[in-house]
């Protein structure tokens, strides 16, 4: 909670004090990660749409991209390939230990679920997509540990990895 000492992995070098993740590393890690799963994603969406339908199909895309984050965000970097490439990497919000498996899933679930709401087909639906998408991206820069809902949710914070030298 705000105001919480976070104890660091002694695993993770992170120097004396760790530092909260800026905005624009998380957004440039997103955009990666992002880039990196459109095309597999793309692929499975058209591939079990064709067979089992368009609402299966985005499922099953929204799935890959869940195994992505919870396969590499519980790994001991704790981080995904965008966050290797800005150095930041995922950790529990009060121990500053890497996240759990559950952790993890409720992060991605809570952008998994409020995406899906655009498959509903209604206006309504993209609009509800769009306004949580925007709030959830922009909450870090009025959050005192610039977390996301999605990291208040689950419990999680972003922090930078310095680079060694």
């Amino acid at each position: 909670m705000c105001g919480t000492q976070v104890a660091v992995n002694p695993t993770a070098d992170f120097g004396a004090t760790p530092q909260l993740s800026g905005w624009w590393r998380r957004v440039g890690a997103t955009v990666i990660d992002e880039f990196i799963l459109f095309i597999p994603t793309y692929v499975v969406l058209v591939g079990v749409g064709a067979i089992a339908g368009l609402v299966i199909g985005a499922l099953a895309g929204s799935a890959l991209g869940g195994f992505y984050m919870v396969k590499l965000l519980t790994r001991p970097e704790g981080q995904t390939i965008g966050n290797r490439v800005v150095s930041t990497c995922v950790r529990d919000a009060t121990t500053g230990q890497l996240p759990t498996t559950r952790q993890v899933l409720k992060r991605w679930g809570f952008v998994a679920v409020y995406s899906l709401f655009g498959l509903t087909g209604a206006h309504s639906g993209t609009m509800v997509v769009g306004l949580f998408g925007l709030v959830d991206c922009l909450y870090p820069l009025f959050n005192v540990r610039k977390q996301t809902l999605h990291d208040v949710f689950a419990h999680t914070i972003v922090l930078n990895k310095p680079s060694i030298a």
